[in-house]
């Protein structure tokens, strides 16, 4: 049986595991289910339709599954139920919150997947998806409508535009602001893209030779100016590995387009200052 502190709420209609903590007051609506292990700290408001996996550590103070900060949503008068997925082992620190999809079906729902850390006032934002393993520091925020790669940091205070990507084992430093997709193992410091993700590429595991093979790809990227270019010429990186690929496919269906090099940007700045 749940063990529910006397100080919460929790309606009738809420599906909890055997073992599920919920802590000193809490609130958990209807159109919510709850997997074994979890444990609610004190404060939390859990509402929906939502689905919270096995495992989790969720709070204190903690908001999961409210509706979307969607005008077009809200003003509805008939709001349909939209959903919010959890994976399991997940950890969502004081102050967090995930927001509800603004499409029905559960096929459409914000999704968290496993093993992600969102820390303190960090915000998933109305449709987002989000792949294993995901770390968001504090306050990172993700408009709605971004998807972000397995494995992939966002750093603190950092704000993703809505629509945007960010591919896996991507970093993204503390309080960049993103408006362009992220490609796969990227590094995003100073606002643009300043190299490959080395240390996450190193603790993933990758061959020295893969490495090389990303290294090679981003040398291309600070070198050539448009991207049919850089693409074309990220296609004739020898020996071709499957990573090299993963960013070319990337690249090539983006619909934002991609941060810009911070080689670039430096770029623009040096030519500002020469015109004041």
């Amino acid at each position: 049986m749940p063990s529910i502190h006397p100080t919460a709420i929790v309606d009738h209609r809420a599906e909890l595991a055997d073992d599920v903590q919920v802590g000193p007051f809490c609130i958990i609506e209807a159109n919510v289910s709850i997997g074994a292990g979890t444990v609610l700290h004190s404060h939390s408001v859990i509402a929906g339709p939502l689905a919270v996996g096995a495992g989790c550590k969720i709070g204190p103070s903690a908001y999961v599954g409210l509706d979307p900060q969607h005008l077009e949503f809200l003003t509805r008068p008939d709001k349909p139920l939209t959903w919010a997925v959890i994976g399991n082992d997940v950890i969502i620190r004081e102050g967090a919150s995930i927001h509800r999809a603004t499409r029905p079906g559960l096929e459409n729902a914000t999704r968290v997947g496993n093993r992600c850390m969102l820390m303190g006032s960090a915000h998933v934002a109305h449709d987002c998806k989000v792949a294993d393993g995901v770390i968001m520091a504090n306050a990172a925020l993700l408009g709605g409508h971004t998807t972000v790669g397995e494995k992939a940091f966002i750093g603190g205070g950092c704000t993703i535009h809505q629509f945007c990507r960010i591919g896996r084992l991507a970093m993204v430093g503390g309080n960049q602001s993103v408006g362009h997709d992220v490609p796969p193992f990227a590094a995003v410091l100073y606002n643009g893209i300043k190299g490959y993700n080395a240390i996450g590429c190193k603790r993933a595991g990758m061959s020295r030779q893969t490495i090389h093979s990303i290294r090679a790809a981003w040398q291309l990227f600070h070198t050539l100016r448009t991207l049919p270019a850089v693409i074309d010429a990220m296609k004739g990186i020898s020996p071709m590995s499957d990573e090299v690929r993963e960013i070319i496919d990337f690249m090539s269906t983006t619909k934002r387009g991609i941060q810009p090099s911070v080689k670039f940007l430096n770029y623009l700045n040096m030519k500002g200052a020469d015109l004041i």
